[in-house]
């Protein structure tokens, strides 16, 4: 990675959001260390804007990571060719996976792009498309999402166990209907098989354990014993999906977006679940297709299914999947980022990338690559 020699300057970095607000970040005068140029820009993906920090809070936090910057709000109108000025002084790119496969030809001075969600499947469908992606460090947002993820998964397994949907819709009627409720299993008695246990599947399978499930972590090559998590009972492979799913009751997919991962669910992954678990989707909608999910209910393979991600976003008002009995579907909120983490994130990375240190969470682009070619 370059190491920004000591260099005696002024150096200017630039803020903007889809809200309209544009930071001059004006550093003091150093001796020691040279600031990289930084640009930030994201415009809202989803209707409801996109999770990006606001101009005052990242002002307040910046300056706290680095009290010798000062900081001005700028005026927010910005033309097409005014932004592509401010890109092309940029060494540091904060922005959206979306963004920045639309930003690629304006930015020839970048050396580090920090992206501001966990997953980058814009990016990996880019990388099909193009041999030649510069030679730049791309982080992405991590280290924040296996609690609140973790939570939801246990609490939607609670729920189909004690079927409190089930009882709401007999509340509804005014029914007392003791004796349809009165049978359930104790969370003990449940085997989960977590597919992609990584650093969320892994807290996943923490809450999990606290309850007294048995946990089955599926990951794609061998762990070693330092590798290995207390939480998890068991490991296996993903070659051993099949045998996975005829063991559990509870099928949660937490695989990332990569070649090997798109339609991993396949009908056959669904017709082995001889216990009829729940499938939870926290991971990647492309892990399976609508269609495979309303199969398996249909047929029974499957108890029910909570969606948190989909295909496409948000979910078309005319998917089938609005209307399947079985289904719950969350608007891909099962665990999101505040304000304080993408800034501290940042500032962090930020802080690592001017010292020339390796920094958090770091997408291996040589080995994404690798495997689009292989696909």
């Amino acid at each position: 990675m370059t190491t920004y020699a000591p260099k005696k300057q002024e150096t200017c970095l630039h803020y903007t959001v889809g809200l309209g607000y544009c930071l001059r970040l004006s550093c003091s005068t150093m001796s020691t260390i040279h600031y990289p140029k930084v640009v930030t820009y994201e415009v809202c993906i989803h209707p409801v804007g996109a999770p990006f920090p606001n101009a005052g809070f990242f002002e307040a936090t910046f300056k706290k990571r680095f009290p010798s910057a000062s900081m001005s709000i700028l005026d927010i109108a910005m033309q097409p060719e005014a932004l592509k000025k401010k890109l092309e002084q940029a060494e540091v790119l904060v922005t959206s996976p979306a963004d920045l496969t639309r930003m690629m030809d304006y930015i020839p001075n970048v050396k580090w792009v920090q992206v501001t969600y966990a997953g980058y499947d814009p990016l990996t469908n880019y990388l099909k498309q193009t041999s030649n992606f510069p030679n730049i460090k791309i982080t992405r947002m991590g280290g924040v999402f296996g609690v609140r993820m973790a939570e939801y998964v246990l609490g939607y397994i609670i729920a189909h166990e004690r079927n409190f949907e089930g009882m709401r819709e007999q509340q509804k009627c005014q029914r007392w209907n003791y004796e349809k409720f009165k049978t359930y299993r104790e969370l003990s008695e449940l085997t989960i098989a977590i597919i992609g246990a990584g650093d969320i599947g892994c807290q996943v399978a923490k809450y999990c354990k606290s309850v007294g499930m048995r946990t089955i972590g599926v990951v794609t090559r061998e762990r070693r014993p330092h590798e290995r998590s207390e939480f998890i009972d068991e490991y296996r492979l993903t070659s051993d999906v099949l045998d996975v799913c005829g063991e559990c009751d509870v099928l949660c997919n937490l695989l990332p977006s990569s070649p090997d991962t798109i339609d991993f669910y396949k009908e056959e992954c669904f017709r082995s679940c001889t216990k009829k678990p729940l499938f939870i989707n926290v991971g990647r909608g492309d892990a399976v297709k609508s269609e495979t999910v309303i199969k398996a209910l249909r047929n029974g393979w499957i108890s029910g299914a909570v969606l948190d991600v989909f295909n496409q976003e948000p979910l078309p008002e005319d998917s089938e999947l609005w209307n399947t009995p079985g289904v719950t579907i969350t608007p891909h909120n099962s665990g999101i980022t505040t304000e304080k983490e993408m800034v501290d994130l940042f500032t962090t990375n930020y802080e690592r990338f001017i010292r020339g240190e390796d920094m958090k969470y770091e997408i291996d682009l040589a080995k994404l690559m690798a495997k689009n070619r292989d696909s």
